[in-house]
């Protein structure tokens, strides 16, 4: 699972490649716009993933405060550091509210935002997953899924008028990570001969992907000025879409199934990989990144996948050894701070 975080987390910056590119996909066809849309796909794919992967060990643990003020405290630093760097070489380029800097939890940073709320909901979770029957257990989550993610996949809302939106739904960052804790309480509470054999993993998680790749590559050559085509696909890369769910939970399993290993080298690179996204997605990183990389330059298929996994495996090493100084520095004084906050609000609670 800790060599999958890495996984997840280097899909997530090539999705950035793509999406916070100079490139517009949208004035793309072909296999330019097929690699485009594989690359942006990957993301959401990390996205969920990530989640998964802490909902797998959040369950079986009681809620702890320290939790809460470790990732806190961590986006703070990174949050106010790379802002006091900027301001003092006066290379803040875009409009910022202060409150934001403040407090980037859950200001700038969507993603802590919704997972802080995610583990403050862990126990009524884990509640629900430990306590309703099995029947019940399955009927909530064909019904959540229904509404979170295959009505938002499916149904387009311009095609369509039901007088309602899908965040009317209870559609939100929040859901689709309540959706992916769901998910894997399942799978861990209710094992059976398909989550627990490599081959129907592997037939799992190859079925989504060749599904996704099929209507990418179906848009991208035949059907991309097709509005409502082009719509239906964008929908397919959602956070909440269906497939996304699919392919991740895919992954979970390919990955829950391997034979367990341990390797030092592999844990301390994924203990870093939450900062990766705190460095390289920061407000004022992204755009003199993104702009310094100029992915318009790669003008073949070939070119753009190559470099882009090239560029984002770069950024990636990069953001690691950055997170690694930090952990040597000041790991253990985030640890104390963490814990003393943390046990004094446990105490408060109990």
């Amino acid at each position: 699972f800790e060599m999958l975080r890495i996984i997840s987390m280097y899909l997530i910056v090539e999705h950035y490649f793509v999406v916070h590119g100079i490139t517009q996909i949208g004035n793309t066809h072909g296999l330019t716009r097929l690699t485009m849309l594989l690359m942006q796909s990957g993301g959401k794919v990390g996205v969920n993933v990530f989640v998964m992967i802490g909902a797998y060990f959040l369950i079986e643990k009681n809620f702890k405060f320290s939790r809460v003020i470790k990732i806190s405290l961590i986006s703070i630093f990174y949050s106010w550091t790379i802002f006091m760097i900027f301001f003092l070489l006066g290379k803040i380029i875009v409009p910022y509210k202060w409150y934001e800097i403040l407090i980037p939890v859950p200001g700038t940073y969507w993603f802590v935002g919704s997972y802080i709320v995610l583990m403050f909901a862990s126990p009524i979770l884990n509640k629900i997953i430990n306590n309703l029957p099995k029947h019940q257990y399955k009927n909530m989550l064909f019904f959540l899924l229904f509404i979170w993610s295959i009505i938002p996949t499916f149904l387009i809302s311009n095609m369509i008028d039901l007088g309602l939106s899908h965040s009317e739904l209870g559609n939100s960052t929040v859901s689709s990570f309540v959706l992916d804790y769901l998910i894997i309480g399942y799978i861990k509470k209710y094992p059976n001969k398909y989550v627990e054999s490599k081959k129907y993993s592997w037939l799992i998680l190859l079925s989504g992907i060749s599904i996704m790749i099929l209507a990418f590559y179906f848009e991208s050559f035949y059907m991309y000025e097709n509005q409502l085509v082009s719509e239906y696909v964008n929908n397919f890369m959602n956070l909440n879409s269906f497939f996304e769910f699919w392919i991740s939970a895919g992954l979970i399993l390919v990955f829950k199934n391997i034979t367990p290993f341990s390797n030092k080298f592999i844990n301390i690179i994924a203990g870093s990989t939450f900062a990766v996204y705190l460095i390289h997605d920061n407000q004022f990183i992204r755009p003199m990144l993104w702009q310094k990389v100029n992915n318009v330059q790669y003008q073949s298929s070939i070119d753009f996948l190559i470099n882009g996994l090239e560029i984002s495996l770069l950024i990636f090493i990069i953001c690691i050894v950055l997170d690694m100084i930090r952990r040597i520095l000041l790991d253990n004084l985030f640890n104390s701070i963490s814990q003393q906050i943390g046990n004094y609000l446990d105490k408060k609670i109990e």
